[in-house]
């Protein structure tokens, strides 16, 4: 497609890297992914972000064909991660209209009771637009629904680790958002890191790309002349970052949602991987962005390297 070949041109006259984002199911390949079709992998896990529940849209009954989507696999997965924005909207809504969407998602938990959920937090999922948590602002009801002392955390699974990172945060001014860690989280993060043994691999999950090419693409972002990308759709702390992983080489993957996008890039041996929507088009039957409805699924290996494949599972003919 002329679009994409452009796309894929301009990324790799920025040095970023591949990038592949399509309305079909596919894999990624490149240095570092296992292209080994023998090789077995140790864990399989379900990416479903931006799922945006809320009552009378058909939201529960999509959610559900997407999770029987995952279950009818002949290989099973060992857990789920609900990659933020689980809800369709806090930022702006009252205690009963969130409570409302809240509802939902504790009916389809209800129907699902043994399904193992990891939760990153989104900023929709973040209650008020002038949130009034003194240490957590706006995020004490989300982290109550997920079972969650703080934003951020970290877990184990068969020889991977995996760090959630909590991506929305007030602007310097007070207004609701930008993407980026706050200063205790990123002293958390370097620490965690420091503590992980060096041939151990990291998987790193946030809901907002700490680095991607489908920010600069989503809507008319060169209409100044310039290339434009808010701070609310990519981390405005991503150099940062990068030199932070750069030091520890046994990160492997940043995966993040967010944008309702597709795409793989490498850079600097990550694979940062943009997950499309649950919601895709936030239910509506076209696809955004050329993009559908949709999952991912990962397979981890026990040499570090990793398969992502984004799965459609209500295409519309």
């Amino acid at each position: 497609m002329k679009t994409q070949i452009k796309r894929r041109k301009l990324l790799q006259a920025l040095g970023l890297g591949a990038i592949g984002a399509s309305a079909f199911p596919w894999a990624c390949t490149g240095p570092g992914t296992s292209e080994n079709k023998e090789k077995v992998p140790i864990l399989r896990f379900a990416y479903l972000t931006d799922m945006h529940i809320e009552p009378g849209i058909g939201a529960e009954e999509g959610v559900k064909k997407c999770i029987d989507h995952i279950l009818s696999k002949e290989k099973p997965v060992d857990f789920f991660v609900n990659g933020g924005d689980l809800i369709m909207d806090a930022l702006g809504k009252n205690e009963e209209e969130t409570e409302a969407q809240w509802a939902v998602w504790r009916s389809i938990r209800t129907a699902y009771p043994d399904l193992k959920f990891f939760h990153c937090i989104g900023n929709h999922d973040v209650w008020g637009k002038t949130p009034h948590e003194e240490k957590f602002p706006g995020k004490a009801w989300v982290m109550r629904e997920h079972g969650l002392e703080r934003p951020y955390y970290t877990f184990e699974s068969k020889g991977w680790h995996f760090i959630v990172l909590d991506s929305t945060h007030q602007k310097e001014d007070g207004t609701w958002y930008t993407a980026k860690l706050d200063t205790a989280q990123r002293a958390w993060l370097e620490k965690t890191l420091q503590n992980i043994p060096a041939d151990k691999p990291v998987l790193i999950i946030s809901h907002i790309p700490i680095l991607g090419a489908t920010p600069f693409l989503d809507g008319d972002n060169a209409q100044t002349g310039d290339w434009i990308v808010p701070g609310a759709w990519m981390h405005i702390d991503a150099k940062s970052l990068i030199n932070l992983f750069h030091q520890h080489p046994n990160v492997k993957v940043c995966i993040s949602g967010h944008i309702h996008l597709v795409e793989s890039l490498l850079y600097q041996n990550v694979h940062y991987h943009c997950c499309g929507a649950v919601s895709g088009n936030w239910w509506n039957d076209e696809p955004y962005e050329m993009t559908h409805k949709g999952y991912g699924l990962f397979e981890l290996f026990e040499d570090g390297s990793h398969t992502f494949e984004y799965v459609e599972y209500d295409k519309k003919a």
